[in-house]
């Protein structure tokens, strides 16, 4: 991997989600500032996987961004939302540093056992839940 993944395009949306919620965190207290920052982070997660795809810039580390920016998003919830937050936040951490290190950037694929539902979801296909 070169450094020339850092400047892909969906790995520059990664950086201004995570602007977004580092944002979404400081104005938590002002509904009008924190709900448009923390929305405009969540849509934006679906359209960096569309570009990548589409431009064909699928990266190991564009994957491992696109998670590690999902994970901090709900833990920052998690934290202001509830005193034991953390806790829940730190349970998430770990289970992705688990399946990422046994299952690689490729975690996604490895769901051929289990029901059929997270298979849809984690195949990534939004035409899979036509019924």
């Amino acid at each position: 991997m070169g450094l020339e993944v850092l400047v892909y395009v969906p790995n520059i949306i990664g950086y201004i989600r995570v602007l977004l919620l580092l944002s979404a965190t400081w104005f938590f207290d002002n509904p009008l500032l924190f709900i448009p920052c923390y929305v405009s982070s969540v849509i934006l997660d679906g359209v960096d996987g569309y570009a990548a795809r589409k431009l064909k810039q699928v990266s190991e580390f564009g994957a491992w961004f696109d998670v590690v920016i999902d994970i901090l998003g709900r833990g920052i919830l998690w934290s202001i939302l509830f005193r034991w937050g953390y806790f829940i936040a730190a349970l998430e951490w770990c289970v992705f540093v688990c399946t990422h290190n046994s299952l690689g950037a490729d975690w996604k694929n490895k769901f051929g056992s289990s029901p059929w539902w997270v298979q849809r979801v984690m195949a990534n296909d939004p035409t899979s839940f036509k019924p």
